[in-house]
């Protein structure tokens, strides 16, 4: 019986112990085993301790995702530290911020990146490719990972309560927070999402998303626990998805909205050359159009799909089971296992069918936002419906994203409270009007959203991509569709249509960048 895992040391471990010669990582022409993983990340390890790494550190991961960078990740944890991923498409200022907010104090990074960095952001780096000039203190990385690691690099080993990871949200509101998590909650998020969807070491699973969104980072734990095969996928083009999915024979995918759109438009190929061995998808980040779930249906039969939801604050929270899925993709399923979720209204449990906030009670409830102590009293609570004796002894976590829960105990996401439009007396999601708007057939991905209005309320916009790119007679198509197959509340008084719509770090539609740049259309 193989041993448990409680860190992100023994979900290293534990596959070298059982079958260090099976492949874990894929990335481009290279394959490297899990065998690889511990000499190189245990050769990096000795090198940060050298470097002054200590206990606890924060240690920053600032490349584009690589071989190297599941290297440095592994690495940084056993030599006691946090690793701290930086999404390679963040600019030099934003990273300047995130390395201030956590005191990084070391950075493995491509050079390129690394150079583009203001001199002082940190003194001592690791670099992929040649010698950057700044900063002064830099060691390449390619000749640590071909050296040995010495017998102490694991003497500053983690136990699960300890700090393993800092993820910052994208910070569509204000400056970005860091969400903190403990080992535990990590390797817990593996074995619950593992669990369900019934991962094995024969998997073999396409990875698309950054490492530094909670989702991406998950394909690789979950691959890690059950001994299976990650592939790196380094490009997002619609071809090169495709071919990648074909090349690998991939057998798990997961995407947020925005994947799905792309794989569809090589709908003609996936019904000449249907994808026989994709076992399962998994969508979280925003829910999928309607008429998107449907040809996603129709082009994978043999496809199980899996409608997630999830907030960074605590990894997974729900899941529609595949033979469920007849509900529709507003449907979110329920709790993920060794999860309660409440829905809350004025601190109590809402009945079924009325609208309130999800809570999400489990193990996976991070430790808090790094370094902000307010933000994480306001959404790290005591437990709601807890006895008074033990109010304080938990903490659950309020998501600000409202739902409702039917008879049968399944969750309907119905939006964000922040992000609801109020327009006339009516109030509505953003997703209901995008959904409308997706069931035209005109329209690739779309993004709603509310504008102040003296006498209404709100005014509703569109911004949207167009499945033909033909623009001449689009908006007036979809207004005219809108207005015959919804409420008049509903129809956007602006459509503005773009050739594509932008994206925030982690693939997912730039809401708050979106209503900002267009709100006056």
């Amino acid at each position: 019986m193989a041993r448990p895992a409680f860190t992100l040391d023994d979900l290293l471990d534990i596959p070298v112990e059982r079958e260090p010669d099976a492949v874990a990582i894929v990335d481009g022409a290279s394959e490297y085993t899990y065998g690889d993983l511990a000499r190189q990340s245990d050769a990096l390890c000795t090198a940060l301790i050298d470097a002054g790494v200590q206990r606890g550190d924060r240690v920053g991961v600032f490349m584009e995702k690589s071989w190297e960078a599941v290297v440095a990740m592994l690495a940084i944890s056993r030599a006691g530290a946090a690793f701290v991923n930086v999404n390679p498409a963040l600019k030099p200022a934003q990273v300047s911020y995130i390395t201030g907010d956590c005191a990084i104090r070391v950075l493995v990074g491509d050079s390129a990146k690394l150079e583009a960095l203001p001199p002082a952001t940190v003194r001592t780096a690791f670099f992929k490719g040649h010698r950057p000039a700044s900063p002064a203190d830099a060691t390449d990385l390619g000749e640590v990972l071909s050296g040995e690691g010495r017998a102490f690099a694991n003497g500053q080993r983690s136990i699960e309560t300890d700090l393993g990871t800092i993820l910052y949200t994208s910070g569509s509101t204000g400056l970005p927070k860091g969400v903190a998590f403990s080992h535990r909650n990590i390797v817990v998020g593996a074995e619950i999402v593992s669990h369900y969807l019934q991962n094995s070491s024969a998997d073999r699973i396409l990875s698309v998303l950054p490492f530094s969104f909670d989702y991406g980072l998950n394909q690789l734990t979950t691959s890690m626990l059950v001994g299976a095969r990650l592939i790196i996928q380094h490009s997002r083009l619609p071809g090169d998805l495709l071919r990648g999915l074909r090349r690998y024979s991939a057998t798990g995918l997961a995407g947020v909205p925005p994947v799905w759109s792309l794989l569809l438009r090589n709908a003609a190929s996936l019904e000449e050359e249907p994808l026989e061995e994709l076992r399962y998808i998994t969508n979280s980040g925003g829910r999928i159009p309607e008429a998107n779930l449907a040809a996603l249906r129709r082009l994978l039969p043999r496809t199980r799909i899996y409608l997630m939801y999830g907030l960074t604050e605590a990894f997974r929270s729900t899941y529609l089971p595949p033979e469920e899925i007849d509900r529709g993709s507003e449907c979110i399923g329920k709790p993920v296992p060794d999860t309660e979720i409440l829905v809350i209204r004025d601190g109590r449990e809402c009945p079924p069918g009325e609208v309130g906030e999800l809570v999400h009670r489990g193990p996976t409830v991070a430790l808090g936002y790094w370094g902000k102590e307010e933000a994480t009293r306001q959404a790290y609570r005591p437990h709601p419906l807890a006895p008074p004796e033990l109010f304080d002894v938990e903490r659950v976590v309020y998501s600000g994203d409202l739902v409702r829960r039917d008879e049968e105990g399944y969750l309907y996401f119905v939006g964000r409270d922040d992000a609801m439009i109020k327009s006339g007396g009516y109030r509505m999601s953003p997703e209901e009007i995008e959904d409308l708007l997706h069931h035209s057939g005109l329209v690739r991905e779309a993004c709603a959203f509310g504008v102040p209005d003296p006498e209404l309320g709100h005014r509703v916009m569109a911004v949207v991509s167009l499945r033909d790119g033909d623009t001449a007679n689009a908006v007036d198509s979809l207004r005219q569709y809108a207005m015959q197959n919804g409420p008049s509340y509903m129809v956007p008084a602006r459509i503005l249509v773009l050739d594509e719509l932008p994206k925030t770090g982690s693939g997912k539609i730039d809401r708050s960048g979106i209503s900002d740049a267009y709100a006056d259309g």
